[in-house]
């Protein structure tokens, strides 16, 4: 079975924060449910089957550290996990909010309701739309193996070419083990020997 792949965090982005913004068709909101998506997958590394249950009661700004929290429940582990958003993803997520209630008088709690099947979103519909952006290029270079979990990968990525700390990238993913964040990363033996390197004369 194939792994997927990561995508390129700063065009994934961008691509989502323009397709949010996009106008004028039948599909405007899915588009910005897709942009959502993508936007709250890389900052949050959940897996999509849990992304897709967030809730916007789900979203804490009021807590001592300053930054909007999400809080949802990860099935595969049994627990509740709390997570960072981005201040930008969390304004357009009340602008969602705002949409909604303008377009249908009412707002479901679940940020990925789909108002026209009164259902939420798939993961099917999720792996394809982000196959169908990833084929077009919007989401960085073409990667070879795309899918849902490449939001996870990106998460995961982006942290650890910021910080170069595999804890922190370990507690984002709520990992329970450090070899399987840094299996998780693909992390080879020239890596490896890289974070070595620095910690001598």
């Amino acid at each position: 079975m194939n792994t997927t792949t990561a995508f390129n965090y700063t065009q994934a982005k961008q691509y989502a924060i323009d397709l949010f913004h996009e106008k004028g068709n039948s599909y405007e909101q899915d588009k910005k449910v897709e942009a959502l998506l993508i936007l709250i997958g890389i900052d949050t590394g959940f897996r999509v089957s849990d992304l897709l249950k967030l809730k916007h009661s789900d979203i804490n700004t009021d807590n001592e550290y300053g930054k909007p929290f999400i809080t949802g429940y990860v099935a595969k582990k049994k627990r509740l996990e709390t997570k960072i958003l981005s201040s930008n993803t969390h304004r357009l997520i009340e602008t969602y909010y705002n949409y909604c209630m303008l377009a249908h008088g009412t707002v479901n709690d679940l940020i990925f309701f789909n108002y026209k099947t009164n259902k939420v979103y798939t993961r099917q519909w999720t792996h394809k739309r982000l196959n169908l952006a990833n084929d077009q290029g919007e989401l960085g270079k073409k990667v070879k193996t795309a899918g849902a979990h490449s939001l996870r990968r990106t998460a995961g990525a982006n942290l650890y070419s910021k910080t170069k700390d595999l804890r922190e990238v370990q507690f984002l993913l709520g990992h329970d083990r450090m070899k399987q964040t840094e299996h998780y990363l693909k992390l080879d033996q020239s890596e490896a020997l890289e974070r070595l390197a620095r910690h001598y004369d």
